[in-house]
């Protein structure tokens, strides 16, 4: 489901930088943006001028809540199976900006920032190839999506030299953006509970 929203992110933000700029000479379709990490095990920089934008995960955690129940769904013998509630992840995605030429990158920057802005929240009704590189919906619906919304994380100074070292670059032109409500939902279950047929609500 991660590598489904990515995919669908990056073609996204690719045709509307393409159909932005108007400039074949430079933004071409599938050209602009990669998804990709910035560096290779070895450390190794991945980025080249072949790209303009090159999309990563950067980290992720656990929305956790209240109230969170498990999930029944319908099995023989009018049984049901019962799955554990499904893991709400919050995904921080980083949008790099590395052209060489540094003003086309801050221009890249600007491009991924009015993006989000125009498209906050993506769905099935508005966007509906958002699940297009799921090739077996039927047998894989865990790689589905349903909603993503995006909104800016800012970070301090100190956090970006820590994300920075940690990655083992100098800073280039960037933004991160936190994608909420991305759900991985395992639908093979085991455990089989019968079916409420009646229902006692007492004398009181």
């Amino acid at each position: 489901m991660i590598r489904t929203a990515l995919e669908f992110i990056r073609k996204q933000l690719d045709a509307y930088i393409v159909e932005r700029e108007q400039d074949t000479a430079n933004y071409s379709t599938d050209n602009v943006v990669a998804l990709q990490s910035l560096l290779l095990p070895d450390g190794t920089l991945t980025v080249s001028d072949a790209n303009h934008i090159t999309v990563m995960l950067a980290g992720m955690e656990e929305e956790r809540r209240e109230g969170k129940r498990p999930v029944y769904i319908p099995a023989e013998d009018k049984q049901f199976y019962k799955l554990n509630p499904p893991v709400e992840l919050d995904l921080f995605v980083l949008f790099i900006a590395h052209k060489k030429d540094y003003g086309t990158a801050l221009r890249d920057v600007s491009s991924v920032i009015s993006f989000f802005q125009a498209n906050p929240v993506f769905d099935a009704e508005k966007f509906p190839s958002i699940n297009a590189s799921v090739l077996e919906p039927d047998k894989k619906p865990w790689q589905l999506i349903e909603r993503l919304v995006f909104n800016i994380h800012p970070i301090s100074f100190e956090q970006q030299n820590n994300l920075w070292t940690m990655m083992g670059s100098k800073y280039i032109p960037s933004v991160i953006y936190r994608v909420k409500m991305l759900t991985v939902f395992e639908t093979k279950a085991k455990e089989k509970t019968p079916a409420i047929t009646e229902m006692n609500f007492g004398e009181n």
